[in-house]
């Protein structure tokens, strides 16, 4: 087995040991989970990078506080990122707002394939549905808005996200089923807005 299929816990036992150089792994196994998930509360894309940053730097400092006997490596990451976007969001204040999508992550795969090249036509549509979807997701409450980016965008299972979140299992399977069939009513709610939107034009 290569250092690189090693399990996150033996990593850090490694990490701890003096390999520090091996954070690098960890580093690239979850940043782009880290940033999809702090894009489900943050804005700026520039803001993400730094928190997706300070993230890992905490994770960096605190490494001997893990315990895997509690609990995995990806739920004690994540849960160091929530608290990450929690202060950032209290100290600034910031009003909460759904970033980007990454371009391979979509919402139970509620946006197909995007490129021009495979449909010119369908292409600029699916972008505008896009648009739509981000606006729906931006209204609805931080909590389900999180709770859908763990589940769909970083495909974490349902006991993981409870985990992270410090939720009951139960708590976890309805917020995902009421956000589901809250953004649907967004969805259809900003379509019925449209033509008449046009109208005024």
């Amino acid at each position: 087995m290569t250092i690189g299929e090693q399990s996150d816990e033996a990593l850090v036992r490694r990490i701890r040991s003096g390999e520090r150089e091996l954070f690098s792994l960890l580093v690239d196994r979850y940043k782009r989970g880290i940033a999809s998930f702090i894009s489900a509360g943050v804005r700026s894309q520039s803001d993400v990078a730094d928190l997706s940053q300070e993230t890992f730097l905490r994770a960096y400092a605190h490494l001997g506080t893990f315990n895997p006997a509690l609990g995995k490596f990806s739920t004690w990451i994540y849960q160091i990122a929530r608290n990450v976007v929690r202060t950032y969001l209290a100290r600034g204040q910031r009003r909460v707002a759904t970033a980007e999508i990454p371009e391979d992550r979509t919402l139970e795969n509620a946006v197909a394939d995007r490129s021009r090249e495979a449909d010119p036509a369908g292409g600029i549509l699916r972008q505008e549905a896009e648009r739509e979807l981000h606006a729906a997701l931006a209204e609805l409450p931080e909590r389900t808005r999180t709770v859908l980016a763990l589940r769909y965008f970083n495909n974490m299972d349902y006991n993981a996200i409870a985990s992270t979140l410090g939720l009951s299992l139960g708590n976890v399977k309805t917020l995902i089923h009421r956000g589901k069939i809250a953004l649907a009513h967004k969805m259809r709610e900003r379509e019925e807005r449209g033509p008449r939107a046009l109208l005024r034009l």
